[in-house]
């Protein structure tokens, strides 16, 4: 069912996760709009205190600590944080006794009158999202972006016309549960990741593939034609399918051929730029650029705007971002890397002699294909945090399956990890942050990660 903003008023609703990205907007939202709202939460006020301070006078009621999920009998309404499973006793009890589950990305579909772009993957969707956002802008739509990243949007919605474009960065946790599919969706790549929270590669695969699985026949989803997962959706999509490809040239869509990206489209073949010209490091980035590029084709972008606005893209924060040179050694942020897939195509990106920092909390991804690149592409590494041994473990494996060592040593901190890196590095070496692991056993978020790692370098 489909919630309207006359709906809302009066309704019971219990927000779960008081978080300031996405949580506190939509509490805002919530009671602004006339609805009765519980706030759910297993941290304590104390841990909360800026979330609550963002909140103000509002009339909201508090469920906080252990039990923030025992008393969700008698809601109309749940919205879940993105990383709480729908299937979690207490949520699947009160809907079955009446609630609707829902959550802020479902309610922004619902009230929205723009058309909806959406990109998911396990690799490059922030950096296909950016694209996307600056290839839309440049055309010169009004654009407005959400998702996973930039802001919430669900305090601007009813105020987007309906000639915007809304562009957004969806996660499985996000598509696990959803009904509803944008106008345009982008799947970039799937590989194994977030093993530790879904059942299932199977039932990862299955998220993602809700970003299309509700579309229309006018809809439309373009899909990685290199990958053979997201390949294999074409087959299973009710909407048009539009590919692009680093490696094949494609039926429909955007594709390299030698230095030049290439559309097809609407019977005609049209080069859209030198993708020597780019300013995004590595071929996982041609990837992203072409996805963004059918983007634009479908929305009826020129092919010149395209390619000024590629051509013209810095990378996003985190990503193979180059935070300084010192000494003659590089070093490069790519906290991102947040899954083997994602620090092997970075590895390839920057080539030469390269000194890795990896590690994190684990999200039960193996660390074999990585291990054994990683031999052949690594001098040394620094292992750091919770999977610290399983890593190490896989490279010792590694090492004997390819008859090579690689210098590796477990540092405590992420500052002993530089420290150690830069002693062993030479001129022309380059020092990378690229986890291959999540953040949170050290660190906030990935963002934290990348930043610590930054302040760290910097005063060098």
């Amino acid at each position: 069912m489909a919630l309207t903003v006359e709906s809302l008023r009066g309704k019971r609703a219990a927000v779960m996760g008081i978080g300031l990205r996405s949580g506190v907007p939509l509490i805002r939202f919530l009671v602004d709009r006339g609805a009765r709202v519980t706030a759910c939460d297993q941290k304590t006020r104390e841990q909360l205190h800026d979330a609550l301070d963002a909140l103000g006078e509002r009339d909201v009621e508090y469920i906080l600590g252990g039990e923030y999920l025992g008393r969700l009998e008698g809601f109309d309404l749940l919205f879940r944080t993105p990383v709480m499973r729908p299937d979690l006793p207490e949520i699947v009890n009160a809907v079955a006794k009446g609630a609707l589950l829902t959550s802020e990305t479902e309610l922004v579909f619902d009230l929205a009158k723009a058309p909806i772009i959406a990109v998911t993957g396990s690799d490059g969707k922030t950096t296909t999202t950016s694209l996307i956002f600056a290839i839309l802008s440049e055309a010169g739509y009004m654009t407005y972006l959400g998702g996973n990243i930039g802001q919430s949007l669900v305090e601007q919605v009813e105020d987007i016309p309906p000639s915007a474009r809304i562009v957004l960065e969806l996660s499985s946790f996000q598509l696990l549960p959803m009904t509803q599919s944008p106008a345009v969706a982008v799947v970039t790549n799937i590989s194994p990741n977030h093993l530790d929270v879904h059942a299932s590669y199977t039932e990862y695969i299955s998220a993602k593939a809700n970003i299309w699985r509700h579309q229309g026949s006018e809809d439309c989803v373009i899909l990685n034609y290199d990958d053979l997962t997201t390949r294999a959706m074409a087959g299973h999509a009710p909407g048009k399918v539009v590919f692009f490809s680093r490696r094949e040239a494609v039926p429909c869509g955007v594709f390299v051929r030698g230095s030049s990206l290439v559309a097809r489209w609407q019977g005609a073949e049209i080069q859209i730029c030198d993708i020597t010209g780019l300013r995004l490091l590595g071929g996982h980035n041609i990837e992203n650029v072409a996805a963004a590029a059918a983007v634009g084709l479908v929305q009826g972008v020129d092919p010149r705007i395209i390619a000024s606005a590629v051509t013209s893209f810095t990378p996003v924060e985190h990503r193979l971002e180059l935070v300084r040179e010192l000494d003659g050694v590089r070093y490069y942020n790519d906290s991102i890397a947040s899954s083997p897939t994602r620090t092997l195509a970075g590895l390839r990106a920057i080539g030469g002699d390269i000194l890795l920092i990896a590690g994190g909390s684990d999200k039960n991804v193996p660390f074999d294909e990585l291990a054994l690149e990683l031999v052949e592409r690594v001098r040394a590494v620094a292992l750091i945090g919770a999977t610290a041994d399983k890593l190490a473990m896989a490279i010792k494996d590694a090492e004997r399956k390819k008859g090579k060592k690689v210098k590796k040593s477990n540092l405590p901190t992420l500052q002993a990890a530089v420290e150690w890196c830069r002693r062993q590095a030479e001129p022309g070496s380059s020092i990378m942050l690229s986890p291959a692991c999540a953040s949170f056993d050290m660190f906030r978020d990935f963002e934290d990660r990348g930043r610590k790692f930054k302040n760290i370098v910097k005063a060098l």
